[in-house]
């Protein structure tokens, strides 16, 4: 496809040749900064490991580690390979560590070393594993392509387009972040995509001939309720469907979700494509708990006098189902009801998406009008209102929950309205950000190209550019001028090169030579260099003018200058991007939803909690980060950051409205810090069930800091026919499971860490008991949950509270985690042995700043680390 379009295409066949050029470039670069210094010989230290470590080994662990079936498949007796060069040496070597320093090894059965000698065998390894890291050039920083949310945001800032980047490919997450330049590669697919997206983008930005004309269609549901309807709008007669629903006065009411219940129009095709608004007045009613009650009893008074009058000898259990499930409306939480809630979908070329989810909290006194921006196409389109208040489908209520008769929050639909396309300004801002004051529609001269490349250039490289670079795009101008209508026909093409090339999609930063040993010499990065490396570690896109400016003026680097700058741009409405991009991935919020919890066995689990509980992670963070509070307030807090959908899940009175905002908790209430968070227990879990294991492991690594390890070959699952596993707790299995001596010893770590979270479960709700009932109800016979635990080194704690304290007596671990975490991300690669200094270093000047994460992005913004190549 690419070489067919390039010889038909003469324009492009030039641009595919630069493309080739720069990506061989690109290869050739990226292959020497990675390229491993291996040639150079490694000269193993054989006096520190003959007079250190072998007697070591020989001492405290051949005795399990020998020649004769060794644990684990280690066999120490005839040692690791001295060569810290060899991948798989160094894993065994950095497993040694591990343990050592754990405490794990050796047994507590057997005699233990005294800890000096421990250090000096931890020490030996360490600096070996450190020589090894500079000869293989691990701490250098690799050329990094931008990931899929840098390019959509830079192309925002450099062109003002929205671009939709859902069909490019997802990228690889390495050390935990998918901006890790060692993993973002670059295959033809990916240069197909850019050329193809350049040329979108740019058709969008720059216009040409006058304003589209504005339509406004106000659309009213009340006039028909079949696909049969159709109503006349600018010559085309659209399909107006108000659904199966309840007409009064002006409005439709939505009572709940049905496929005859939604609102529609459609069999449209919008003149001009472009941003459009949609705009709906709509109203609420939410119905008391005596009217949920009132309505519950009449239906259910209605079954029960008809079970009787069937079977009038059943008149007893009648009576009592009766009263057993008016109880249910009475005492359940679910019928405090909140706002009803609106999803409205778009659909274009047959192809449904959701474009937006609210709540309609405006009253039938007050009609609210709610706005929604949107970009339709040419193609046939369609929009449908839907009722979005989901009710649990509980044994008492899903047999009538749906009836008109029974009080649950309804939705007033007025109109709809479709307005646009609709532009700030003619030429749209994207147009005059390219072009400038050079009007576009003129017949094409060099001089004018010249000068928008010598402008948009500097600005899409994110650095001055040289007459050569802007002369060789001009030649793309050149020949495609003569048979180009008008200047934004012709400098389309160099634009389009811009966009793909290199300098663009890369974070540019050359490396300096090696060092004759073969060891990496870091380079302080320029200005500009800087200036990117800070603008995509806070906000994910280019530097802004101010950022450049600095640059230019070769006065960024100044130490106060660049604390002033981190203050503003973290006050920036931008940083968004570094809370949703770092401490989404590092908290695992993407995975929200990918295994979700049943339907049936945990019906409170809905859309709107679900969207909920990833804003209540990022907007916690948020509200540590933009304060100046403790980050060890992620870890244990007496205030959780919520909305009211989370303040009925969690049990908390008196938060009303869709929007987050700081609550303490009550007394009673085990919630505050990242543990007890449902998007947290919700990804541990299995869908089904809860997983101490999961949830165990998640504590060690996004907490401690601590990798767990692989599990040990064919470890095996629980035993599925030992008497009694179907009525086991999920404590019970585990206890079973963890007998196996090949397995006890992960799980001895892990497990205690998941025990103490089981009064969650697997859609994090708190629970007292585990249900064996119907649907996982819990009955007056099912145990209680035991939550208590204990670590390998004897800590022995109860509950979520009692895990929370137990980190807390870890802090240090705990910060060493997040500075690792967020150095990873600021500087886009994994770190190693060697960066561990600078670690420490972070953690103590957190301490000295009342442990913030503010204090930790100063840190690493003006370390040496963040500042170099």
């Amino acid at each position: 496809m690419t070489r067919y379009f390039a010889l038909k295409c003469p324009p492009f066949a030039a641009i595919f040749g630069q493309i080739v050029l720069a990506c061989a470039l690109v290869t050739s670069i990226s292959a020497a900064e990675t390229q491993s210094s291996e040639a150079q010989k490694w000269e193993a230290d054989s006096r520190g490991f003959e007079t250190v470590v072998a007697p070591f080994f020989e001492q405290h662990c051949v005795a399990c580690h020998g020649e004769s079936s060794p644990e684990a498949e280690l066999n120490l007796s005839t040692g690791i390979p001295n060569d810290f060069l060899d991948l798989s040496a160094k894993g065994h070597w950095g497993e040694v560590v591990n343990v050592l320093n754990s405490h794990e090894m050796p047994p507590e059965t057997e005699a233990q070393p005294a800890p000096e000698e421990v250090a000096k065998v931890v020490d030996w390894i360490t600096q070996q594993m450190s020589r090894a890291e500079l000869m293989r050039r691990d701490s250098a920083i690799v050329l990094r392509r931008l990931n899929r949310e840098e390019y959509q945001n830079t192309i925002s800032d450099l062109t003002t387009v929205d671009f939709d980047i859902s069909g490019f490919p997802m990228d690889p997450a390495a050390g935990g972040f998918d901006n890790n330049g060692a993993a973002l590669t670059l295959s033809p697919l990916h240069m197909e995509l850019y050329v193809d997206a350049a040329r979108k983008i740019l058709d969008e930005a720059l216009v040409q001939g006058d304003k589209p004309p504005v339509i406004n269609w106000r659309i009213q549901f009340e006039s028909g309720s079949s696909d049969s309807n159709r109503v006349t709008y600018d010559g085309q007669r659209l399909i107006v469907n108000g659904g199966n629903n309840p007409v009064e006065g002006d409005y439709k009411i939505l009572h709940h979700t049905n496929w005859d219940k939604n609102l529609n129009t459609r069999d449209f095709a919008l003149k001009n494509e472009g941003e459009y608004i949609l705009r709906i007045r709509a109203a609420g009613k939410v119905p008391t708990r005596e009217q949920v009650i009132a309505s519950a009893e009449k239906i259910l008074r209605n079954r029960m006098e008809e079970q009787i009058q069937k079977n009038p000898k059943g008149e007893k259990w009648h009576r009592e189902q009766y009263e057993r499930d008016l109880e249910h409306f009475k005492t359940d939480r679910m019928y405090d009801y909140g706002p009803p809630r609106l999803k409205l979908v778009q659909t274009l070329g047959g192809q449904p998406r959701v474009i937006a989810e609210f709540d309609v909290p405006t009253t039938l006194d007050d009609p609210g009008v709610y706005e929604v921006r949107t970009r339709f196409t040419t193609e046939k389109a369609g929009v449908t209102i839907e009722y979005g208040y989901s009710l649990p489908r509980e044994l008492e209520n899903f047999w009538f929950q749906s009836h008109d008769s029974f009080a649950r929050p309804e939705l007033w639909v007025d109109w709809l309205e479709i307005e646009g396309p609709v532009f700030d300004s003619w030429p749209p801002p994207g147009h005059k950000q390219i072009l400038g004051n050079i009007a576009g529609n003129k017949r094409p001269n060099r001089a004018d190209a010249k000068k928008i490349l010598a402008e948009f250039m500097p600005k899409a490289y994110r650095r001055p550019v040289t007459s050569d670079e802007v002369s060789r795009k001009l030649e793309l101008f050149d020949q495609v001028a003569p048979t180009s209508e008008t200047l934004i026909d012709a400098i389309k093409t160099p634009l389009i090169a811009v966009l793909v090339s290199p300098e663009f999609l890369y974070l540019s930063e050359p490396s300096s030579a090696s060092a004759s040993d073969g060891t990496h010499t870091p380079r302080t990065l320029n200005d500009y260099e800087l200036a990117s490396r800070l603008s995509y570690f806070l906000w994910s896109t280019m530097p802004d003018d101010q950022l450049l400016e600095l640059a230019h003026r070769k006065t960024l680097r100044d130490p106060q200058e660049l604390t002033d700058q981190v203050n503003r741009m973290l006050a920036d409405p931008r940083s968004s991007e570094f809370i949703q991009n770092f401490a989404g991935q590092w908290l695992s919020l993407r995975e929200v939803g990918a295994n979700p919890p049943a339907p049936d066995l945990y019906p409170r689990y809905d859309r709107h909690l679900e969207v909920s509980i990833v804003r209540e992670a990022e907007e916690f963070f948020r509200e540590i980060l933009q304060n100046d509070l403790s980050a060890l307030n992620l870890v244990k807090s007496d205030f959780v950051v919520i909305n009211e959908r989370l303040g009925r899940y969690y049990g908390i009175p008196g938060v009303r409205g869709d929007q987050f905002r700081r609550v303490p908790v009550p007394e009673g209430v085990a919630r505050g810090g990242i543990v007890t968070q449902a998007s947290m227990l919700t990804i541990t879990s299995n869908g089904t069930r809860t997983s101490p294991v999961k949830r165990g492991t998640w504590v060690l690594k996004n907490v401690l800091g601590i990798d767990p390890g692989l599990p040990v070959a064919n470890a095996g699952d629980i035993a599925p026919k030992v008497p009694g596993i179907d009525k086991a707790t999920v404590r019970q299995r585990l206890e079973i499971h963890r007998e196996l001596p090949q397995c006890a010893r992960c799980h001895n770590k892990i497990d205690p860490l998941g025990f103490a979270l089981e009064n969650f479960n697997a859609a994090g709700e708190f629970r007292e008991k585990e249900g064996f009932g119907y649907k996982g109800r819990i009955g007056d016979n099912d145990p209680l949950i035991d939550a208590s635990a204990k670590l390998p080194d004897g800590t022995e704690f109860v509950g979520v509270t009692g895990l929370q304290d137990a980190l807390m007596a870890q802090q240090d671990l705990f910060l060493t985690c997040l500075a690792r975490k967020m150095f990873t991300y600021a500087i886009g690669r994994e770190l190693v042995i060697a960066d561990e200094p600078v670690i420490k270093e972070a953690v103590e000047h957190m301490h000295q700043n009342d442990e913030t994460p503010r204090s930790l992005v100063q840190f690493i913004v003006h370390s040496e680390l963040f500042q170099s190549k």
